[in-house]
């Protein structure tokens, strides 16, 4: 068995790069800022803006719902066979865009193409980033969330330049690069051997046995591995996907509707405007890394508290109509948080229901992410007043007060179990 885990071990940079690079591929959803006016320009629906906007509602519901409800069928599928069938899904999705001649065709190919195929990779990646280099789950996890995040500052400008020449040149392109990569990846990938996690943690555990003052800092925790059917059977699951769902609500909020609270609130240009999303997208992106890297240095459950306090604060001043430049260090705060989970949900979920089933939990814990995108743009959209979003401000603030509470809450149910 040790054999297995060298040879393993020998190769799990190689493997993890790859997992990166499905990672930065299926970041392209990001980039629906960019398409969605050549898809109004190419399908003469000008009058249907609406219409094609809830497209990406539906992509992001495909990928976020997918991995749930394809649970029992993916459950069969190795790592790499999970890869490759959401890279067919999705390189096609971008190729047939190139096709589309009416709306049901949009939806077909972008909406379920690319959004089911996001939904096999990227939570597919989370869970396996974890098990590769599970010494480091959190900066592991937060490195692949923060390049799956931030990629679309390089996809942007490069789709609008190709967009900008030829549309039907731009998606069989980019359609084709991304069938090849995310192919090639899920060919080098190999799966996690069983017992290596544990087997790693051992090794920790020996290397740190020596200092005793580590040992009471960090007490061990025996958890049994629990499949996504057992998992949701516990309290705790829905005691932390409460946690997840509504600390990540006042992020979505911000991050989808900053360009149209910048311009509303205080009278800021579009171009202004372009640029503050940017920045948030620049603070999902480092949050992603910087709090998955601190999980790893300290108690991830304290990172999971202070990354569900930080938005009851900064909703909190945001309610009170404050000036721009706080406006805008409240927003950047709270997406810094945003990106916090991304970075924490993976070895969070590990360390509650074990590491063995981390890829199908992942993809049930992913599901958050989907509820938080119900939820905040429509809180922004449906509670403003005119320029005035001090409503909406004060409802996620409420939320996000509840996510820190059921936070606190898992700490104190993992410190009595520790201590037991």
């Amino acid at each position: 068995m040790e054999q297995s885990f060298t040879s393993f071990e020998k190769n799990k940079i190689k493997y993890y790069l790859a997992a990166l690079a499905v990672c930065f591929i299926v970041g392209l959803g990001y980039t629906w800022s960019v398409v969605q006016t050549p898809f109004i320009t190419r399908l003469h629906a000008e009058d249907k803006v609406a219409t094609v906007a809830l497209c990406y509602t539906v992509t992001v519901l495909c990928s976020t719902m997918s991995p749930t409800l394809l649970g029992h069928f993916t459950r069969k599928l190795s790592v790499r066979q999970m890869i490759i069938l959401g890279g067919i899904l999705f390189g096609c999705g971008y190729i047939g865009c190139s096709f589309i001649t009416n709306l049901p065709m949009l939806f077909l190919f972008y909406a379920l193409g690319t959004g089911i195929g996001t939904g096999l990779c990227y939570p597919t990646m989370m869970g396996y980033a974890a098990s590769v280099l599970p010494e480091r789950p959190g900066l592991a996890s937060g490195l692949m969330a923060g390049i799956y995040g931030g990629s679309a500052m390089i996809w942007n400008p490069v789709l609008a330049g190709l967009l900008e020449k030829n549309y039907t040149f731009a998606f069989n392109l980019t359609g084709m690069i991304c069938l090849v990569v995310l192919i090639a990846c899920g060919l080098i990938l190999r799966p996690v051997p069983e017992g290596y996690v544990d087997f790693k943690k051992s090794q920790i555990a020996g290397k740190s046995s020596a200092s005793a003052s580590a040992q009471k800092a960090r007490p061990v925790r025996h958890v049994p591995d629990k499949n996504r059917g057992e998992m949701v059977r516990t309290g705790m699951f829905y005691v932390a996907a409460v946690a997840f769902a509504f600390g990540l609500t006042s992020g979505m909020m911000v991050l989808s509707q900053v360009s149209p609270m910048m311009q509303a609130s205080y009278g800021v240009t579009v171009a202004a405007a372009a640029g503050y999303a940017s920045l948030m997208s620049l603070m999902s992106m480092l949050g992603r890394i910087l709090w998955g890297t601190v999980t790893d240095k300290t108690d991830k459950y304290v990172t999971l508290c202070i990354i569900c306090a930080i938005p009851v604060v900064t909703m909190g001043i945001l309610a009170t109509r404050p000036g721009m430049t706080a406006a805008i260090v409240c927003m950047s705060l709270t997406i810094l948080s945003y990106g916090g989970f991304g970075g924490t949900i993976t070895p969070i979920t590990a360390d509650l229901f074990g590491a063995k089933y981390i890829t199908e939990n992942y993809g049930v814990m992913y599901l958050m992410f989907g509820i938080a995108g119900l939820i905040g743009p429509r809180l922004a959209v449906s509670m403003k007043n005119g320029g005035d979003y001090s409503r909406a401000y004060l409802v996620a603030c409420v939320l996000a007060a509840i996510s820190l509470a059921a936070a606190i809450l898992v700490r104190h149910k993992v410190k009595a179990e520790s201590s037991g």
